[in-house]
């Protein structure tokens, strides 16, 4: 492909080169997705673009795509007085009672894109990325209490779960293929020698990426799908019912 001068790059060129480049990072190219968004009055892609930036923070879970749902195992280091114990798998059943149904090996990844290349990049070979269990300091001071542990003088130091980062890796591979698969929907719809696409290109082309709920339901950024001209308002309903997490995310 000739491609046109970078002064005279749109931001469709410079989304479709920076999909190809596996070395591009994925962040910038969102923005470029949300630019062409904005031009078009997409409110779907720039809901989306801006949501995979950001983060999902304190999202209802039916707003988090299928691909940010993964599984992970609990681990647990711990010691007596005699003994260490490093990374020991455990049980979400041997976690408090209250925890039962709500901690579990499936989580949502909430972390915007930039922050999921940067724990991958900085995780050691062969090891994984260790994500706190929520409330994990109360967690162990009530678990020191449990018989299982107080009979047997061990105590927990941190609760984890214990994320490859190769399943990371997939999380940022399913969004760029998705980024791909817009530009080449996009591309279908334009006329040859035309570097701008219409918003109702846009709409149609965003109709085609394939996000959808956990449950199989589709969420705000696919469907029913809108778009608005410049100075009206767009709006999409999602047809989910919300349940927002009761903790708060963070790295250990």
């Amino acid at each position: 492909m000739n491609w046109f001068t970078r002064r005279d790059l749109q931001p469709l060129d410079r989304l479709e080169q920076g999909v190809l480049d596996a070395s591009a990072p994925l962040a910038g190219l969102l923005r470029h997705a949300l630019i062409i968004g904005g031009h078009a009055s997409s409110q779907p892609l720039q809901t989306w673009a801006l949501r995979e930036l950001q983060g999902y923070g304190n999202l209802p879970e039916t707003d988090f795509p299928d691909y940010r749902r993964i599984r992970a195992p609990i681990r647990a280091d711990s010691h007596t007085a005699f003994r260490q114990y490093l990374a020991e798998t455990i049980s979400a059943l041997h976690l408090p009672d209250f925890t039962h149904g709500k901690i579990t090996e499936n989580i949502t990844v909430p972390f915007g894109v930039g922050q999921l290349e940067n724990l991958i990049s900085q995780t050691a070979p062969g090891e994984p990325v260790r994500l706190s269990l929520p409330g994990a300091a109360e967690l162990r001071t009530l678990m020191a209490a449990m018989d299982q542990y107080h009979s047997r003088g061990l105590v927990i130091d941190e609760l984890y779960w214990a994320v490859s980062p190769v399943v990371l890796q997939d999380i940022v591979d399913q969004v760029r293929t998705r980024l791909t698969q817009f530009v080449a929907e996009l591309r279908s719809t334009m006329p040859t020698g035309v570097r701008q696409p219409t918003p109702e290109q846009v709409h149609r082309a965003v109709q085609n990426i394939n996000i959808t709920a956990g449950d199989n339901s589709p969420v705000t950024v696919t469907a029913p799908m809108a778009y608005a001209e410049s100075g009206s308002t767009a709006r999409a309903a999602t047809g989910t019912t919300e349940r927002r997490r009761w903790w708060p995310w963070r790295r250990y």
